[in-house]
């Protein structure tokens, strides 16, 4: 509201100098002084630490880079931090971004900790657990993708609810408002259930935060949705959408659920009930994974199996295994899109590798012995 404010009383005042000035000039000044009210963005220097004992799930620069790095990209993406370049976490007349890394062998679950300290301000803290059990490299790396951005869509909300916009009614500790933060926390459920899962966890961010007589229940509610409740949800939406046709948005939201419920898995290993709950998910989720890959198989063997024939009747024509303009030139007459990757002739067999577009999936087919076959 003050910013809308400062908005309209600007753009009076210059309206009659406006044949001087254009549009994007004024705009560019309202910019300028709004970020100045705010103080936004807030230059940090950043520093990051792995603590890993003998532990190697992922080598250091891997785990960097899949974890700080897209923590940092998520962060800056949001508007409220930009990196310092050449800078240090350590000077004393800065802020300070520290990202640290830890990760729990005989758990086999990666923990990732931000923490920012405003100069003059306070500190703040966000963490995203993952566990990494039974899961190959590619897996693994997702994971410390996934960690990255929860923590850092973590800490951006944090100071959104807290410093950005904070509501009074949190911080008067002497007459609790009941009514006013019931009414904080049921519009934050309702967010929730409208898939609007930051501005839903911002207000649970703020309820959370209060303190007073008669607030306790309000702030261990809002507390545990930010712990499980949210998690959960948005993960079994993530299962909901698996019901879409395309193969590409059924394996995405495979892969985002399972890395929410192995994130309630790490988050809330105290609870053997949640604990129990997140395993019979991800053993679903193992279930669809599997026959989402036979029936991508499938579809690729299919569009194999057209490229083959078509192959093998221009053997048939030409008594020639079809070099790779004739095709290239075949394969685009096809329903089916594929992609032709290489074709290597030897002396006795000619081998072409294809992609199959719409899964991604590649396969191989072979000219030998006046035979075309699919060999993978």
């Amino acid at each position: 509201m003050r910013e809308s404010k400062i908005f309209t009383v600007f753009n009076n005042m210059f309206c009659s100098v406006a044949d001087r000035l254009t549009r994007g000039y004024l705009f560019l000044l309202l910019l300028l002084f709004a970020s100045s009210i705010n103080a936004l963005p807030f230059a940090v220097g950043s520093e990051v630490t792995i603590n890993n004992g003998d532990w190697f799930p992922l080598p250091v620069k891997d785990m960097k880079a899949a974890a700080a790095d897209t923590a940092l990209a998520e962060l800056t993406k949001g508007g409220l931090f930009v990196i310092s370049p050449g800078s240090s976490s350590t000077a004393h007349d800065q802020n300070k971004l520290r990202l640290e890394i830890s990760l729990i062998g005989p758990a086999e679950t990666a923990k990732l900790t931000i923490f920012v300290d405003l100069k003059d301000r306070a500190t703040y803290v966000s963490t995203a657990s993952i566990s990494v059990h039974d899961m190959d490299y590619q897996g693994i790396y997702n994971a410390f993708e996934h960690i990255g951005l929860a923590a850092a869509q973590r800490l951006n909300d944090k100071i959104e609810a807290l410093l950005i916009n904070s509501r009074k009614v949190l911080h008067n500790n002497s007459s609790p408002n009941d009514k006013a933060l019931q009414a904080i926390y049921d519009k934050a459920q309702k967010l929730k259930r409208q898939y609007q899962y930051k501005d839903s966890r911002i207000l649970f961010e703020q309820v959370a935060a209060t303190t007073g007589k008669g607030r306790e229940r309000l702030n261990t509610l809002a507390e545990d949705e930010l712990k499980y409740g949210l998690t959960v949800f948005e993960a079994k939406q993530s299962m909901v959408a698996m019901g879409n046709g395309d193969a590409n948005v059924i394996s995405k939201s495979i892969r985002h659920a399972e890395n929410l419920f192995r994130q309630i898995l790490a988050e809330n290993s105290d609870s053997l009930p949640r604990t129990q709950e997140a395993q019979a998910a991800l053993d679903n989720l193992s279930v669809s994974r599997n026959a989402l890959k036979n029936v991508l198989r499938a579809q690729t063997l299919m569009a194999a199996n057209h490229v083959r024939m078509m192959m093998q009747e221009h053997y048939m024509m030409t008594g020639e295994c079809p070099d790779r303009k004739v095709t290239s030139q075949h394969v685009s007459s096809l329903h089916t899109e594929v992609t032709i990757i290489s074709v290597k002739k030897g002396s006795e067999e000619t081998r072409y590798a294809f992609t199959e577009n719409s899964t991604g999936n590649p396969f191989v087919l072979s000219c030998a012995n006046q035979r075309i076959a699919v060999i993978n």
